[in-house]
């Protein structure tokens, strides 16, 4: 009798639906980084900044995720996440919305390609591209309970008669200025998910000129939130400001960040540490749907974003 309970058990426990994870959880135990869009191929680690971005967009007190950034912080694996956890964890219509057709051409090929050839959990789930049903095509693909399509900003046609739960605007600063006679690209977007009170709207961009930058206007929209690092001689919070990167007589290699608060010149090696022990803050009231993030290069672990290399952020 014993045995057949066992067994009773272990039967239904093998139909039970997969434990919904936060993006940060999920991506720890399940994505993988493909060798041919990554400069490290293998299992992906969720570093301490990307993890409080990636479980806003799976918190479902959240309507709006806005990420002002610069290059090399795993914007665009965050958003390759985004679509994998949703077809492995909850399916629904996604779209992606990509500065052109081009860019959304190049990153079905270079990204969603080889992440949907190299996660083992996504296996079986999207039909192959080579199959006869016509479900997958390099800008549209099908899975059970949803579908993804990757659209351009230069073109309205990808914006008609669609309803999607999941958008994911990349780039935005790059989009032109509007669809041709359908108006503002993201306006358009957002329009599309009217229709779910579950709705996500993720945007994200690196910004381009002030006062004008897309991104940027809609950061201020929020909550702001900044990446908050100790001080490791004083441990005075503080996020990381272009102006506090202090060097001698133009040379790269004697830089160092000055702690604004006991002045003390913190060396790069020091980074990992205070990036481990940061935290997010937001620093104005914004709405409680929509979060806003700005991060840049300065945080990043990659070997070409040290502290010697960062100038390109809008940290301000």
């Amino acid at each position: 009798m014993s045995n057949l309970l066992t067994l009773e058990q272990s039967a239904f426990g093998s139909f039970k639906p997969p434990k919904k994870l936060s993006l940060s959880d999920w991506a720890d135990q399940h994505a993988y980084l493909s060798a041919e869009s990554s400069a490290e191929g293998g299992r992906w680690k969720t570093l301490p900044y990307q993890k409080g971005m990636m479980d806003a967009i799976t918190n479902p007190d959240i309507e709006q995720v806005t990420i002002m950034k610069s290059a090399r912080v795993g914007y665009s694996k965050i958003l390759n996440h985004v679509i994998a956890y949703h077809i492995h964890q909850d399916s629904c219509p996604i779209m992606v919305v990509q500065p052109t057709i081009e860019d959304a051409t190049g990153y079905s090929k270079e990204e969603i390609a080889p992440m949907l050839r190299d996660s083992k959990c996504l296996h079986g789930l999207v039909s192959d591209a080579k199959a006869k049903d016509g479900q997958n095509t390099l800008l549209q693909k099908q899975f059970p309970g949803g579908t993804l399509s990757l659209v351009g900003a230069n073109s309205p046609r990808g914006f008609r008669r669609v309803s999607r739960r999941i958008v994911l605007f990349d780039e935005i600063d790059g989009y032109p200025a509007s669809a041709g006679t359908e108006g503002d690209q993201i306006k358009l977007g957002i329009r599309r998910t009217e229709y779910y009170w579950n709705r996500k709207i993720v945007s994200g961009s690196t910004p381009t000129v002030k006062d004008f930058s897309r991104i940027e206007k809609m950061f201020l929209q929020t909550n702001q939130q900044r990446y908050y690092v100790p001080c490791p001689y004083c441990g005075h919070m503080q996020y990381l400001r272009w102006a506090q990167f202090k060097w001698e007589n133009n040379d790269p290699d004697t830089v160092h960040y000055q702690c604004e608060s006991c002045n003390h010149l913190i060396p790069h090696n020091k980074k990992r540490w205070m990036v481990e022990r940061g935290e997010w803050r937001a620093t104005a009231p914004g709405k409680s749907k929509h979060v806003g993030f700005h991060i840049w290069a300065a945080y990043s672990y990659s070997p070409n974003a040290c502290l010697l290399y960062t100038s390109d952020a809008a940290d301000e």
